[in-house]
């Protein structure tokens, strides 16, 4: 039977442990969230176990996490067919509201919303009404923890951002006490294979470039990463609210939609922007990659989704892994980079859109 967190912002953790010390301190959050799942494995929810999983750190400055798990990619449900970032949600074929009651771990409720939300309704003379914020297991996992987070399940949304999915997401990671804990979001035309709101979540007990890698400052609250081969915007949590980072992301998410761009965004621990990688200034960093749409057939190694523009990599074969590099795998993720002219436009604009948003804030 699935459980349900009720949690406040009190409850979040802003800072997390570095790599250099010894850590495995869990939240409530974690202990729900890890024990469900370990649960779910013993009694045969998901479709394999975790005992193929192999992993090592490929050479070179990136320190790339690869992993071996050639079941994810030959025993995962078939991705829908997915031709544009605006495909309406259709609820004849799979979305979340058709899993198995066996396959939800939790059910999370900001009561902090609640009891605005509810003390407003009433005030209208409207009856409160409660969408289920899911997190049910991934039947394919990636690596330990693999779930999807499905904000306001039961409004059968289409894989497109809002605000409150964003809340959510960021919500999630803050309540986790693990630096493992990892959170993304694949846009449609971007690998993502059901057309219904969601993000992956799992833990990787492996410290990832872009949890330190060097930013550079655009505006306001915005920077840009070049860590990675695809370049992308960042944003952290450190001196920011959730709710002026999620109404800014939110703005240059509805911007890619509106232009059928296609894009990635992954939250995770890591050091505040610019200081060193042992630094004990933690934040969460969330980065948005504007990304080459995903057509035709994928590379043969590893898809160029969320977790691998952050520097994970799941390997389909065992002779790909075993001859994997950093050169090679720079390559295979540079596909997803778009067009040097098409970028700055993006940045123009965002930068225009972070600009504006900063200055109504001020006026207000």
């Amino acid at each position: 039977m699935s459980q349900k967190l009720d949690y406040s912002s009190a409850d979040f953790i802003e800072s997390t442990p570095n790599w250099f010390v010894k850590a495995n301190k869990n939240s409530k959050f974690d202990d729900l969230l890890r024990n469900g799942w370990d649960k779910a494995m013993e009694e045969g929810v998901f479709r394999y176990t975790m005992g193929h999983l192999e992993t090592k750190i490929l050479d070179g400055p990136k320190q790339y996490v690869a992993q071996l798990n050639v079941k994810r990619a030959t025993d995962r449900r078939q991705p829908q067919n997915i031709t544009s970032l605006n495909q309406p949600f259709n609820p004849d074929t799979f979305n979340f509201t058709k899993i198995k009651e066996r396959e939800i771990l939790l059910t999370i409720n900001n009561t902090d919303d609640e009891k605005s939300s509810n003390s407003k309704e009433i005030k209208n003379g409207l009856t409160p009404v409660q969408d289920r914020n899911l997190i049910i297991v991934n039947i394919s996992p990636l690596e330990y923890g693999h779930v999807l987070v499905v904000p306001q399940v039961d409004s059968c949304l289409p894989q497109i951002l809002t605000r409150k999915a964003l809340q959510i997401a960021l919500e999630a990671v803050l309540l986790s006490a693990r630096r493992s804990f990892r959170l993304g979001f694949n846009s449609l035309c971007a690998y993502a294979s059901v057309n219904h709101q969601h993000f992956h979540a799992y833990y990787l007990e492996h410290e990832l470039v872009v949890e330190y890698g060097a930013v550079k400052h655009i505006t306001g609250v915005l920077y840009q990463s070049d860590v990675m081969p695809v370049p992308g915007f960042v944003f952290q949590t450190h001196e920011n609210s959730v709710s002026t980072l999620t109404r800014v992301i939110h703005k240059i998410t509805q911007y890619f939609q509106q232009n059928e761009i296609a894009h990635s965004v992954l939250l995770t621990r890591g050091v505040v922007f610019n200081e060193d990688k042992n630094s004990d200034n933690r934040t969460v960093r969330i980065y948005v990659w504007p990304r080459q749409k995903f057509k035709g057939m994928p590379p043969e190694a590893f898809n160029v989704a969320v977790v691998e523009m952050g520097g994970h990599l799941p390997i389909k074969d065992e002779n790909s892994y075993k001859n994997m590099t950093e050169k090679e795998a720079d390559s295979i993720i540079e596909t997803a980079k778009l067009p040097e002219e098409e970028f700055q436009k993006i940045k123009s604009d965002v930068t225009k859109i972070v600009f504006e948003d900063s200055e109504d804030k001020n006026d207000s």
